[in-house]
Protein backbone atom coordinates (compact mmCIF):
# COMPACT_ATOMS: atom_id res chain seq x y z
CA UNK A 1 0.00 0.00 0.00
CA UNK A 2 1.26 3.47 -0.80
CA UNK A 3 1.99 5.63 2.22
CA UNK A 4 2.74 9.32 2.43
CA UNK A 5 5.41 10.85 4.59
CA UNK A 6 4.58 13.56 7.07
CA UNK A 7 5.31 17.18 6.27
CA UNK A 8 8.24 17.45 8.66
CA UNK A 9 9.97 14.32 7.37
CA UNK A 10 9.61 15.38 3.76
CA UNK A 11 10.78 18.92 4.47
CA UNK A 12 13.99 17.66 6.08
CA UNK A 13 14.76 15.59 2.98
CA UNK A 14 14.06 18.48 0.62
CA UNK A 15 16.99 20.34 2.14
CA UNK A 16 19.26 17.88 0.29
CA UNK A 17 17.76 16.83 -3.03
CA UNK A 18 18.95 14.79 -6.00
CA UNK A 19 17.96 14.59 -9.65
CA UNK A 20 14.51 13.63 -10.89
CA UNK A 21 12.75 13.96 -14.24
CA UNK A 22 9.51 13.02 -15.89
CA UNK A 23 9.08 10.56 -18.70
CA UNK A 24 11.59 8.07 -20.02
CA UNK A 25 14.48 8.31 -22.42
CA UNK A 26 18.17 8.84 -22.73
CA UNK A 27 20.24 11.56 -21.11
CA UNK A 28 22.58 13.33 -23.51
CA UNK A 29 25.89 15.02 -22.71
CA UNK A 30 25.63 17.76 -25.30
CA UNK A 31 24.66 20.60 -23.01
CA UNK A 32 25.19 24.17 -24.04
CA UNK A 33 27.60 26.76 -22.78
CA UNK A 34 26.56 29.37 -20.29
CA UNK A 35 24.76 28.38 -18.28
CA UNK A 36 25.68 24.77 -19.11
CA UNK A 37 29.47 25.16 -19.26
CA UNK A 38 32.09 26.26 -21.72
CA UNK A 39 33.47 24.42 -24.69
CA UNK A 40 35.34 21.31 -23.74
CA UNK A 41 38.79 20.57 -25.06
CA UNK A 42 39.70 17.18 -26.45
CA UNK A 43 38.85 14.59 -23.85
CA UNK A 44 36.83 17.05 -21.81
CA UNK A 45 33.29 18.33 -21.76
CA UNK A 46 31.36 19.40 -24.78
CA UNK A 47 30.93 22.90 -26.00
CA UNK A 48 27.63 24.64 -26.32
CA UNK A 49 25.56 27.54 -27.39
CA UNK A 50 23.90 30.00 -25.11
CA UNK A 51 20.80 28.92 -23.25
CA UNK A 52 19.07 31.50 -21.20
CA UNK A 53 15.86 32.09 -19.39
CA UNK A 54 15.44 31.93 -15.67
CA UNK A 55 13.08 29.62 -13.88
CA UNK A 56 9.53 30.90 -13.88
CA UNK A 57 7.58 30.98 -10.64
CA UNK A 58 3.97 31.63 -9.80
CA UNK A 59 3.02 34.76 -7.93
CA UNK A 60 0.76 32.47 -5.92
CA UNK A 61 3.74 30.40 -4.72
CA UNK A 62 5.12 27.04 -5.71
CA UNK A 63 3.64 23.71 -4.72
CA UNK A 64 4.10 22.50 -1.19
CA UNK A 65 5.59 19.24 -0.02
CA UNK A 66 3.34 16.37 1.04
CA UNK A 67 0.12 17.87 2.27
CA UNK A 68 0.78 21.21 0.55
CA UNK A 69 -1.11 22.50 -2.47
CA UNK A 70 0.19 24.09 -5.60
CA UNK A 71 -0.03 27.85 -5.85
CA UNK A 72 -2.68 29.04 -8.26
CA UNK A 73 -2.98 32.01 -10.51
CA UNK A 74 -0.44 34.71 -10.93
CA UNK A 75 1.46 33.10 -13.79
CA UNK A 76 4.00 35.14 -15.73
CA UNK A 77 2.45 38.25 -17.20
CA UNK A 78 4.58 38.17 -20.35
CA UNK A 79 5.11 41.05 -22.76
CA UNK A 80 2.40 40.08 -25.20
CA UNK A 81 1.56 37.16 -27.43
CA UNK A 82 4.81 37.12 -29.42
CA UNK A 83 7.04 37.16 -26.35
CA UNK A 84 4.93 34.57 -24.54
CA UNK A 85 5.28 32.19 -27.48
CA UNK A 86 9.06 32.65 -27.77
CA UNK A 87 11.03 30.00 -25.86
CA UNK A 88 14.36 30.93 -24.28
CA UNK A 89 17.50 29.93 -26.15
CA UNK A 90 18.27 26.25 -25.59
CA UNK A 91 21.14 23.87 -26.19
CA UNK A 92 21.00 22.42 -29.75
CA UNK A 93 19.97 18.96 -28.54
CA UNK A 94 16.72 20.41 -27.17
CA UNK A 95 15.77 22.12 -30.44
CA UNK A 96 12.74 20.66 -32.24
CA UNK A 97 12.99 18.98 -35.67
CA UNK A 98 12.25 20.79 -38.92
CA UNK A 99 8.62 21.73 -39.50
CA UNK A 100 7.66 22.18 -35.84
CA UNK A 101 6.63 25.59 -34.52
CA UNK A 102 5.40 26.87 -31.16
CA UNK A 103 1.64 26.69 -30.73
CA UNK A 104 1.10 27.14 -26.99
CA UNK A 105 3.01 28.05 -23.84
CA UNK A 106 1.93 27.13 -20.33
CA UNK A 107 3.38 27.96 -16.93
CA UNK A 108 3.18 24.91 -14.68
CA UNK A 109 3.00 24.94 -10.88
CA UNK A 110 2.67 21.73 -8.90
CA UNK A 111 4.67 18.78 -7.60
CA UNK A 112 6.86 15.95 -8.80
CA UNK A 113 5.77 12.79 -6.98
CA UNK A 114 8.45 10.30 -5.95
CA UNK A 115 8.14 6.81 -4.41
CA UNK A 116 10.79 5.23 -2.21
CA UNK A 117 12.14 2.03 -3.76
CA UNK A 118 14.20 0.40 -1.04
CA UNK A 119 14.77 -2.76 -3.07
CA UNK A 120 16.82 -0.95 -5.72
CA UNK A 121 20.61 -0.76 -5.45
CA UNK A 122 21.17 1.70 -3.97
CA UNK A 123 17.78 2.47 -2.44
CA UNK A 124 16.42 5.57 -4.14
CA UNK A 125 13.41 7.76 -4.74
CA UNK A 126 11.88 6.99 -8.16
CA UNK A 127 9.71 9.40 -10.09
CA UNK A 128 6.08 8.32 -10.08
CA UNK A 129 4.39 11.23 -11.87
CA UNK A 130 4.08 14.98 -12.11
CA UNK A 131 0.94 16.67 -10.76
CA UNK A 132 0.61 20.28 -11.81
CA UNK A 133 -1.75 22.96 -13.00
CA UNK A 134 -1.11 24.76 -16.28
CA UNK A 135 -1.61 28.51 -16.54
CA UNK A 136 -1.83 30.77 -19.59
CA UNK A 137 -0.24 34.18 -20.04
CA UNK A 138 -2.98 35.93 -18.04
CA UNK A 139 -2.63 33.50 -15.12
CA UNK A 140 -5.86 31.64 -15.88
CA UNK A 141 -5.77 27.86 -15.54
CA UNK A 142 -5.74 26.25 -19.00
CA UNK A 143 -5.24 22.60 -18.08
CA UNK A 144 -3.39 20.04 -15.99
CA UNK A 145 -0.21 17.96 -16.22
CA UNK A 146 -0.03 14.43 -14.89
CA UNK A 147 1.12 10.85 -15.31
CA UNK A 148 2.18 9.63 -18.72
CA UNK A 149 3.54 12.27 -18.82
CA UNK A 150 0.35 13.86 -20.16
CA UNK A 151 -1.08 17.32 -20.62
CA UNK A 152 -4.86 17.82 -20.55
CA UNK A 153 -6.40 21.08 -21.75
CA UNK A 154 -9.60 22.53 -20.33
CA UNK A 155 -11.31 21.55 -23.60
CA UNK A 156 -10.57 17.87 -22.91
CA UNK A 157 -7.84 17.37 -25.52
CA UNK A 158 -4.85 15.38 -24.30
CA UNK A 159 -1.23 14.97 -25.42
CA UNK A 160 0.89 12.11 -24.05
CA UNK A 161 4.66 12.48 -24.36
CA UNK A 162 7.86 10.47 -24.29
CA UNK A 163 11.14 12.01 -23.17
CA UNK A 164 13.74 11.95 -25.93
CA UNK A 165 16.38 14.45 -24.74
CA UNK A 166 17.34 15.52 -21.22
CA UNK A 167 19.90 18.17 -20.20
CA UNK A 168 20.74 19.59 -16.78
CA UNK A 169 18.92 22.70 -15.69
CA UNK A 170 21.04 25.85 -15.38
CA UNK A 171 19.82 25.86 -11.77
CA UNK A 172 21.55 23.13 -9.73
CA UNK A 173 18.48 22.77 -7.51
CA UNK A 174 16.03 22.17 -10.38
CA UNK A 175 14.93 19.17 -12.43
CA UNK A 176 16.34 18.90 -15.98
CA UNK A 177 15.18 20.63 -19.13
CA UNK A 178 13.55 18.21 -21.57
CA UNK A 179 12.50 17.66 -25.15
CA UNK A 180 9.55 15.28 -25.40
CA UNK A 181 7.96 13.75 -28.47
CA UNK A 182 4.19 13.37 -28.35
CA UNK A 183 3.32 9.69 -28.76
CA UNK A 184 -0.48 10.09 -28.81
CA UNK A 185 -3.18 12.74 -28.94
CA UNK A 186 -6.87 12.47 -28.07
CA UNK A 187 -9.88 14.75 -28.20
CA UNK A 188 -10.39 17.87 -30.27
CA UNK A 189 -8.87 21.09 -29.08
CA UNK A 190 -5.69 22.79 -27.93
CA UNK A 191 -3.52 19.68 -27.53
CA UNK A 192 -4.98 17.55 -30.33
CA UNK A 193 -2.23 18.41 -32.84
CA UNK A 194 0.75 18.90 -30.52
CA UNK A 195 3.82 16.99 -31.74
CA UNK A 196 6.65 18.08 -29.41
CA UNK A 197 6.94 19.60 -25.94
CA UNK A 198 9.86 21.43 -24.34
CA UNK A 199 10.10 21.66 -20.55
CA UNK A 200 12.28 24.67 -19.75
CA UNK A 201 13.08 27.19 -17.00
CA UNK A 202 12.52 24.64 -14.24
CA UNK A 203 12.60 25.43 -10.52
CA UNK A 204 12.64 22.81 -7.77
CA UNK A 205 11.21 19.34 -8.18
CA UNK A 206 14.35 17.23 -7.59
CA UNK A 207 14.07 13.90 -5.82
CA UNK A 208 14.91 13.76 -2.12
CA UNK A 209 18.55 12.82 -1.62
CA UNK A 210 18.07 10.96 1.67
CA UNK A 211 15.46 9.08 3.64
CA UNK A 212 14.72 6.10 1.39
CA UNK A 213 15.38 2.82 3.20
CA UNK A 214 13.53 -0.25 4.41
CA UNK A 215 11.54 1.83 6.90
CA UNK A 216 10.20 4.16 4.21
CA UNK A 217 9.82 1.67 1.34
CA UNK A 218 6.75 2.55 -0.72
CA UNK A 219 6.30 5.99 0.80
CA UNK A 220 5.60 8.99 -1.42
CA UNK A 221 7.29 12.39 -1.39
CA UNK A 222 5.68 15.34 -3.18
CA UNK A 223 8.28 17.93 -4.20
CA UNK A 224 7.15 21.37 -5.31
CA UNK A 225 8.26 22.59 -8.75
CA UNK A 226 7.47 25.02 -11.54
CA UNK A 227 8.37 24.99 -15.22
CA UNK A 228 7.58 26.51 -18.59
CA UNK A 229 6.09 24.12 -21.16
CA UNK A 230 6.22 25.00 -24.85
CA UNK A 231 3.92 22.99 -27.11
CA UNK A 232 4.79 22.59 -30.79
CA UNK A 233 2.66 21.60 -33.76
CA UNK A 234 3.98 20.32 -37.09
CA UNK A 235 7.08 18.28 -37.83
CA UNK A 236 5.34 15.05 -36.89
CA UNK A 237 4.49 11.90 -38.80
CA UNK A 238 2.78 13.60 -41.74
CA UNK A 239 5.61 16.07 -42.27
CA UNK A 240 8.62 13.86 -41.59
CA UNK A 241 9.00 12.77 -45.23
CA UNK A 242 7.92 16.08 -46.74
CA UNK A 243 10.82 17.89 -48.46
CA UNK A 244 11.75 21.05 -46.53
CA UNK A 245 11.38 24.60 -47.77
CA UNK A 246 14.88 25.92 -48.38
CA UNK A 247 16.59 29.04 -49.78
CA UNK A 248 17.15 29.00 -53.52
CA UNK A 249 20.90 28.69 -53.02
CA UNK A 250 20.54 25.10 -51.80
CA UNK A 251 17.59 24.08 -53.94
CA UNK A 252 17.75 20.58 -55.41
CA UNK A 253 18.33 19.78 -59.07
CA UNK A 254 15.32 18.39 -60.88
CA UNK A 255 14.61 14.67 -61.04
CA UNK A 256 14.98 13.86 -57.33
CA UNK A 257 12.65 12.59 -54.61
CA UNK A 258 12.98 12.35 -50.85
CA UNK A 259 13.89 8.92 -49.45
CA UNK A 260 15.04 9.47 -45.85
CA UNK A 261 15.02 12.09 -43.11
CA UNK A 262 17.15 11.84 -39.97
CA UNK A 263 17.72 14.20 -37.07
CA UNK A 264 21.43 14.65 -36.29
CA UNK A 265 22.49 15.49 -32.72
CA UNK A 266 26.12 15.70 -31.67
CA UNK A 267 29.10 18.01 -32.09
CA UNK A 268 31.09 19.88 -34.68
CA UNK A 269 34.79 19.33 -33.91
CA UNK A 270 37.28 22.17 -34.32
CA UNK A 271 41.07 22.19 -33.88
CA UNK A 272 43.29 25.09 -32.87
CA UNK A 273 46.04 25.15 -35.50
CA UNK A 274 49.23 27.16 -35.78
CA UNK A 275 50.60 28.43 -39.10
CA UNK A 276 53.62 30.48 -40.18
CA UNK A 277 56.49 30.65 -37.76
CA UNK A 278 60.23 31.06 -38.20
CA UNK A 279 60.54 28.24 -40.73
CA UNK A 280 58.00 29.97 -42.95
CA UNK A 281 59.62 33.36 -42.55
CA UNK A 282 56.54 34.82 -40.86
CA UNK A 283 55.12 35.27 -37.42
CA UNK A 284 53.04 32.40 -36.03
CA UNK A 285 49.29 32.79 -36.27
CA UNK A 286 46.58 30.64 -34.71
CA UNK A 287 43.04 29.89 -35.86
CA UNK A 288 40.24 27.42 -35.32
CA UNK A 289 39.90 24.92 -38.16
CA UNK A 290 36.91 22.65 -38.72
CA UNK A 291 37.86 18.99 -38.35
CA UNK A 292 34.72 16.84 -38.62
CA UNK A 293 31.17 16.31 -37.43
CA UNK A 294 30.42 13.66 -34.84
CA UNK A 295 26.72 12.98 -34.44
CA UNK A 296 24.09 10.32 -33.96
CA UNK A 297 21.30 10.11 -36.52
CA UNK A 298 17.78 9.62 -35.18
CA UNK A 299 14.61 8.57 -36.96
CA UNK A 300 11.18 10.10 -36.39
CA UNK A 301 10.77 8.22 -33.13
CA UNK A 302 14.20 9.39 -31.90
CA UNK A 303 15.52 5.85 -32.24
CA UNK A 304 19.24 5.84 -33.23
CA UNK A 305 19.47 5.02 -36.94
CA UNK A 306 23.07 5.77 -37.87
CA UNK A 307 26.17 7.93 -37.48
CA UNK A 308 27.53 11.09 -39.09
CA UNK A 309 31.27 11.61 -39.16
CA UNK A 310 34.36 12.68 -41.02
CA UNK A 311 34.28 12.81 -44.79
CA UNK A 312 31.63 14.01 -44.30
CA UNK A 313 30.04 10.59 -44.17
CA UNK A 314 26.76 9.09 -43.04
CA UNK A 315 26.58 5.45 -41.91
CA UNK A 316 23.20 3.75 -41.59
CA UNK A 317 22.39 1.05 -39.07
CA UNK A 318 22.53 -1.45 -41.98
CA UNK A 319 26.22 -0.44 -42.49
CA UNK A 320 25.63 1.30 -45.84
CA UNK A 321 27.75 4.46 -46.11
CA UNK A 322 27.62 7.62 -48.19
CA UNK A 323 30.27 10.32 -48.42
CA UNK A 324 29.36 13.64 -50.00
CA UNK A 325 30.82 16.98 -51.03
CA UNK A 326 29.32 20.39 -50.33
CA UNK A 327 28.20 22.18 -53.49
CA UNK A 328 26.20 25.09 -52.01
CA UNK A 329 25.36 26.72 -48.70
CA UNK A 330 23.00 29.28 -47.21
CA UNK A 331 23.12 31.12 -43.90
CA UNK A 332 21.01 29.60 -41.15
CA UNK A 333 18.09 31.74 -39.94
CA UNK A 334 19.56 31.20 -36.47
CA UNK A 335 22.49 33.58 -35.92
CA UNK A 336 24.45 31.10 -33.78
CA UNK A 337 24.06 28.07 -36.07
CA UNK A 338 26.17 26.46 -38.79
CA UNK A 339 24.97 27.02 -42.38
CA UNK A 340 22.39 25.03 -44.28
CA UNK A 341 24.02 22.89 -46.97
CA UNK A 342 23.41 21.10 -50.25
CA UNK A 343 25.76 18.14 -50.71
CA UNK A 344 26.26 15.77 -53.64
CA UNK A 345 27.12 12.09 -53.31
CA UNK A 346 30.82 11.35 -53.78
CA UNK A 347 30.88 7.64 -52.99
CA UNK A 348 28.73 4.92 -51.46
CA UNK A 349 29.60 1.52 -50.00
CA UNK A 350 27.46 -1.45 -49.11
CA UNK A 351 23.86 -2.24 -49.99
CA UNK A 352 21.22 -0.59 -47.86
CA UNK A 353 19.58 2.70 -46.95
CA UNK A 354 22.30 5.03 -48.29
CA UNK A 355 23.41 3.00 -51.31
CA UNK A 356 21.33 4.97 -53.82
CA UNK A 357 21.35 8.45 -52.27
CA UNK A 358 22.36 11.18 -54.72
CA UNK A 359 21.93 14.46 -52.77
CA UNK A 360 21.70 15.54 -49.13
CA UNK A 361 20.31 18.73 -47.59
CA UNK A 362 21.34 19.86 -44.10
CA UNK A 363 18.72 22.26 -42.73
CA UNK A 364 17.22 23.51 -39.47
CA UNK A 365 20.63 23.79 -37.85
CA UNK A 366 21.23 24.79 -34.24
CA UNK A 367 24.63 25.56 -32.72
CA UNK A 368 27.90 24.16 -34.04
CA UNK A 369 29.62 27.42 -34.98
CA UNK A 370 33.36 28.03 -34.68
CA UNK A 371 34.38 28.45 -31.01
CA UNK A 372 34.48 31.99 -29.70
CA UNK A 373 37.15 31.08 -27.16
CA UNK A 374 40.71 32.13 -28.01
CA UNK A 375 42.95 29.95 -30.15
CA UNK A 376 46.58 30.72 -29.31
CA UNK A 377 49.85 29.18 -28.20
CA UNK A 378 48.31 28.01 -24.92
CA UNK A 379 45.86 25.64 -26.63
CA UNK A 380 47.45 24.94 -30.01
CA UNK A 381 46.81 21.42 -31.32
CA UNK A 382 43.80 20.93 -29.04
CA UNK A 383 40.27 20.18 -30.15
CA UNK A 384 36.92 21.57 -29.09
CA UNK A 385 33.54 19.88 -29.54
CA UNK A 386 30.73 22.37 -30.18
CA UNK A 387 27.22 20.89 -29.75
CA UNK A 388 24.90 21.13 -32.72
CA UNK A 389 21.76 19.63 -34.19
CA UNK A 390 20.41 19.53 -37.74
CA UNK A 391 17.91 17.77 -39.97
CA UNK A 392 19.37 15.73 -42.84
CA UNK A 393 17.25 14.92 -45.89
CA UNK A 394 18.46 12.22 -48.30
CA UNK A 395 17.28 12.28 -51.93
CA UNK A 396 17.41 9.70 -54.71
CA UNK A 397 16.63 9.83 -58.42
CA UNK A 398 12.94 9.81 -59.28
CA UNK A 399 13.67 6.65 -61.25
CA UNK A 400 14.73 4.84 -58.06
CA UNK A 401 12.02 2.65 -56.50
CA UNK A 402 11.49 3.31 -52.81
Amino acid sequence: MTRRMGYGAVLSMLLASACGSEGSGATYGTGGSAPWGTAGTSGGGTAGTSAGGGAGTSAGGTAGTSGGAAGTGGGPSGDGGAAWLTPPAVAPALAVPAGASVKLHAHAVGVQIYTCNASSTPAAWALKAPDAKLFDEAGAQMGTHGAGPSWTANDGSVAVGMKVIELPSPSPDAIPWLLLRVSSNSGTGAFSDVTYVQRLSTAGGKAPAIGCDATTDGMEARVGYSAEYYFFAGGGTAAWLTPPEVPGAIALPTGLKLKLHFRGIGAQIYGCLASGGADAGASTTYAWSFKAPDALLYDMGYVPAGLHGAGPSWTASDSSVITAREIARADSPQPDAVPWLLLKEFSTTGPGAFSDVAFIQRVNTAGGQTPTTPCDATNADTQVRVPYAADYYFFVSTDTPL
